[in-house]
């Protein structure tokens, strides 16, 4: 279940964190600055769902799953923030850079979460006794 769960987050992740390239490049455009507000909001998107992702994971790895399923969120989500901060401060090249390296870790998170086998865990009916 755990899996299936890390599986549909990160692909939810992947899908607004796209979304977010596209309507950054939209606002980069002059003509476009009505997407300024869209990016914006779905910044904050990106965030939670990073630090969901990180929750998620960290209960995966606490019923035996790997390391990665918490760590790499994790990272995600303090991208996500530094990501943010940059954005609000105006830094431009750095927005851009640091977004560009935090697609490709959502999309190295998304690739491995389905490439992940279910935790065995006990096994059902069987009794204690």
């Amino acid at each position: 279940m755990q899996t299936k769960q890390l599986r549909i987050l990160s692909t939810v992740l992947l899908s607004f964190a796209v979304g977010q390239a596209g309507l950054g490049s939209g606002y980069l455009d002059a003509s476009a600055r009505g997407l300024l507000i869209a990016h914006l909001t779905n910044a904050f998107a990106v965030v939670v769902l990073s630090v969901l992702a990180a929750v998620f994971g960290l209960s995966a790895r606490r019923a035996g799953g790997p390391g990665w399923v918490f760590l790499l969120p994790a990272a995600l989500a303090v991208v996500s923030l530094v990501q943010l901060s940059l954005g609000f401060a105006g830094v431009r090249g750095g927005h851009v850079f640091l977004g560009v390296l935090f697609l490709c870790g959502v999309t190295t998170y998304c690739s491995y979460t389905w490439r992940l086998l279910p935790v065995p865990g006990p096994a059902r009916g069987s009794s204690a006794a």
